[in-house]
């Protein structure tokens, strides 16, 4: 009788045994699974952030090319707003003159300097010689 108890309870022993093995198989398929999927949500996720790194890299250049571009475009206003007044100057001292303005009347009201007025002065005598 204590052999059949042994020979019993050493079956019950074998089957437990058995039974929690097919579970940790189970469980452990389950969680390879899991890690394989997340293992390709990572590598997605991957991508997506290579991704963005270059898309940010392409922008940060197009950003820099922009904004040199408008410190050219910034310059040049700069450089034509400098020659504008200037040429509205000479073109008033020039109409000044051809109305018979005096020198010293078209460096005052034009604010230009006596070199340039008498430039002016020469080429509006050249046009009326020609």
């Amino acid at each position: 009788m204590i052999a059949l108890s042994f020979e019993v309870i050493a079956g019950v022993a074998l089957m437990t045994g058995l039974v929690a093995l097919v579970f940790a198989h189970i469980k452990n398929t389950q969680l390879q699974l899991q890690l394989s999927e997340q293992q390709n949500s990572l590598y997605a996720l991957q991508a997506d952030v290579s991704a963005m790194c270059a898309s940010a890299v392409n922008l940060g250049e197009h950003l820099a090319h922009l904004e040199q571009h408008a410190h050219l475009l910034a310059r040049r206003q700069d450089q034509l707003e400098m020659k504008e007044p200037a040429t509205q100057n000479y073109r008033q001292a020039s109409k000044m003159m051809n109305k018979g303005a005096e020198l010293e009347e078209v460096i005052a009201d034009c604010g230009i300097a006596r070199g340039e007025a008498e430039l002016v002065a020469l080429a509006q005598r050249i046009k009326k010689a020609s």
